[in-house]
């Protein structure tokens, strides 16, 4: 990682201004309104794929949905609120003998189709599970016959993990199995070369069928190992890009060209790490990276030239298009970034790309329209001083896993990752000063608390691997500022995400250890304690009460405690538990949200049912100043959930129209204005939101976003029990989830 910024400061003392002066960022917050309304930024987002189509750019990004390019440079949203069932579209495939169509296959709901160029969807996975009689089908690839485009070829996996080849002759209204693997294999890319099927698996190479899908062999011959992408045709040559594509994340490999004889795959030389590929009709384009992010260009797919690739963000480049002789790319999690000489320079590119993963948000006590929003997606951290109407970004040579600002100072902000620094934020930008990392080498930072009366007092949960996962290295302590720091006492060798120091007794801290359960410290810090009780072990995140400290609610998230999926999927781990006598007793809350879902008995828990509220998958918490049994959770499936009666009944925060569709939408973080009237909701890959507490003391509305939901497109409603759900997954319904 580079650190040129933080060191540039900590030699000559200057500010450093990390973008330019934007009149953008200076511009007063929106009027506020009912409802939740999805900020303006960050912009940006994970590409997960992007193709030419119609004469412009279709872009699909993680749990962002699909966009298209504009005549005036922008993107505009095509799939989140007009009928798209799922947000994450790892393929586009278009019917080459009608325009209008297009595919995309999807990881929770079977596939999707267009028949009008992208003005509305519809879910395929009705007949999909009906015809193969089973719950659901998860597919990231599919191709269509290159005879007869009526044809779709799908291949993917069940909820059983059984894999298997689902074939169409009908444009996606009827299905049938056509070939069944003899183990579970995640499919990356399937495509025609001439008659023959080539497919590209995560961890198993590649299989070919010459007959149309009912037989496969494996062709890995020529391979350095058996991880593979994509497959790509440049001047009537089969390319592979034999690299790690799983979900949101890419990791370089090779590129190989099969051989005449179509009997193996020949590496080409000189080129390694590459993330991307793509073709037009003159030229083939690589992406390669680590240290830096770079595109390669030939003319005949044997001999390339770098080019210069200024301007460029760190980190990988997934995919590439050519279009109107300029080049664009979507480098890791910075949405679109443009070339309009030939990739000597790079510009970001992402006007009206709202598909940001954001991870965190701190309101500013003093100033309710004040913010730090933390991101998974991309470097640094970005502030807004009008609710998310604009932003400027911050400290963006940096990986910032979690951020927290001076609770007497907010413009005095904590930086972890696999450093630690201290940033002072004015309107120039941020000025940084790293401190010592505590713990080894290459822990990472997970959670900081600064003491609530002595600013040198910090506390910080240490992981040891940049995913939420249980493994860690426990509380560290330190009294001077963050230049010396000792291990705390009591906490084994778990990632500790969630740190509360009591606001007026700082010698009261609370911790959660994912894997081990809730400690309470009496000595600031230096010693904790567990409090012993089973039924926490999976605490993901803390919260207090503004009122009365005495009330703690301790959140699960069995999705980051690696459990098996037989224990994930039980019902019988995990929740969200209320204690009001701090800590000594615990009262599980999560019946309530399975009784409105129509069973709380953990004995007959549907585990399939994950995205209906009954999987104990939950983030952070918000505790009502004014009101204690006043609750609002992050769902890690179906966005925000609230209680006004302390977990008796749960209420799904905007019902039938809590995103456009009723498509998923995790709920990563909450955060609120001192006066509880203005929240803050992150999300899984559609920035952050914004929403009111109404007179009645209710979240009013429903996370929508920009889009206009067009119920004519979709007039099927979120369900309001276990039985509607069953009915929508199988198949009564249009597949939303």
């Amino acid at each position: 990682m580079q650190h040129s910024t933080a060191e540039k400061v900590i030699e000559d003392g200057e500010n450093i201004t990390e973008d330019k002066d934007d009149l953008e960022f200076y511009l007063s917050p929106d009027e506020d309104s009912s409802g939740w309304t999805q900020t303006s930024g960050p912009l940006g987002g994970i590409v997960i794929r992007m193709i030419l189509h119609q004469g412009t750019i279709w872009a699909s990004l993680y749990s962002g949905g699909i966009y298209e390019l504009q005549s005036d440079d922008s993107w505009k949203q095509i799939a989140v609120g007009y009928g798209i069932p799922e947000v994450r579209a790892f393929d586009i495939v278009n019917d080459k003998n009608n325009a209008n169509i297009s595919y995309v296959p999807e990881m929770i709901a079977c596939m999707a189709k267009t028949i009008n160029n992208g003005v509305s969807w519809r879910g395929l996975c009705d007949a999909m599970i009906r015809d193969i009689d089973l719950d659901n089908f998860n597919a990231h690839t599919l191709a269509l016959d290159p005879i007869d485009s009526k044809i779709v070829y799908v291949p993917g996996h069940t909820a059983d993990q059984t894999s298997m080849l689902l074939v169409s002759h009908d444009q996606g209204e009827h299905w049938k199995k056509q070939y069944t693997f003899d183990k579970h294999y995640d499919f990356n890319h399937l495509s025609f070369f001439g008659s023959t099927m080539y497919l590209s698996t995560h961890d198993d190479g590649v299989f070919i069928s010459r007959d149309k899908g009912n037989s496969w062999t494996p062709s890995n011959q020529g391979l350095s190992n058996l991880k593979t992408a994509r497959f790509l045709n440049f001047q009537d040559k089969l390319y592979l890009l034999g690299a790690n594509l799983q979900f949101n994340s890419r990791f370089g490999g090779k590129l190989y060209q099969r051989t005449p004889d179509d009997s193996a795959w020949e590496m080409i030389q000189g080129l390694d790490e590459v993330t991307g590929i793509w073709a037009d009709e003159n030229y083939l384009y690589v992406a390669t990276w680590n240290p830096d992010s770079k595109l390669w260009v030939s003319s005949d797919g044997k001999k390339f030239t770098e080019l210069a690739s200024q301007g460029l963000p760190p980190g990988w480049i997934g995919e590439i298009v050519t279009y109107e002789d300029k080049i664009f790319v979507g480098p890791n999690g910075n949405g679109i970034y443009i070339s309009k000489d030939n990739g000597n320079t790079f510009e970001e590119f992402n006007k009206g790309i709202v598909s940001i993963a954001t991870r965190e948000v701190h309101v500013n006590p003093n100033d309710e329209n004040d913010i730090y929003v933390g991101t998974w997606d991309r470097l640094g951290f970005y502030w807004s001083k009008n609710a998310g109407r604009s932003y400027k970004s911050l400290a963006t040579d940096m990986s910032v896993i979690t951020l927290f600002p001076d609770p007497h100072d907010f413009s005095r902000v904590y930086l972890g990752g696999g450093v630690f620094f201290v940033g002072t934020v004015d309107e120039q930008g941020i000025r940084v000063e790293q401190k010592n990392k505590p713990g080894s080498a290459t822990s990472i930072l997970k959670s900081i608390a600064v003491d609530s009366i002595n600013s040198d007092h910090i506390l910080v949960g240490i992981a040891s691997e940049t995913a939420e996962t249980p493994p860690g290295e426990g509380v560290w302590e330190s009294n001077d500022g963050g230049y010396n720091w000792e291990r705390s006492e009591g906490i084994g060798n778990f990632a500790v995400y969630s740190i509360i120091f009591h606001p007026k007794d700082p010698t009261i801290v609370y911790a959660s250890a994912l894997g081990e359960g809730v400690y309470k410290s009496s000595d600031g810090g230096k010693h904790f304690n567990s409090l012993s009780d089973e039924k926490l072990k999976y605490t993901y995140r803390l919260a207090m009460s503004p009122s009365d400290p005495d009330i703690l609610v301790a959140s699960s998230n069995l999705f980051f405690a690696q459990l098996s999926p037989q224990d994930e999927l039980s019902g019988k781990f995990g929740g969200i538990f209320l204690s009001k006598d701090g800590g000594t007793t615990w009262r599980n809350l999560i019946d309530g949200i399975r009784n409105y879902e129509g069973d709380g008995n953990p004995d007959n828990f549907l585990g399939w049912l994950y995205n209906f509220g009954h999987m104990p998958n939950y983030e952070n918490v918000l505790i009502d100043p004014q009101d204690a049994d006043h609750l609002i959770v992050g769902h890690h499936g179906e966005n925000v959930v609230e209680t006004f009666d302390a977990g008796k009944t749960w209420n799904k925060v905007g019902a039938k129209e809590m995103v456009p569709g009723g498509v998923h939408n995790y709920a990563y973080c909450l955060g609120s204005s001192l006066s509880f009237k203005k929240l803050y909701a992150c999300t899984c890959g559609r920035g952050l939101f914004r929403s009111l507490i109404n007179e009645k003391g209710q979240i009013s509305g429903a996370i929508t976003g920009n889009i206009i939901y067009e119920p004519e497109l979709d007039s099927h409603s979120q369900p309001n029990n276990a039985e509607e759900a069953r009915q929508i997954l199988l198949g009564e319904y249009n597949h939303q989830h």
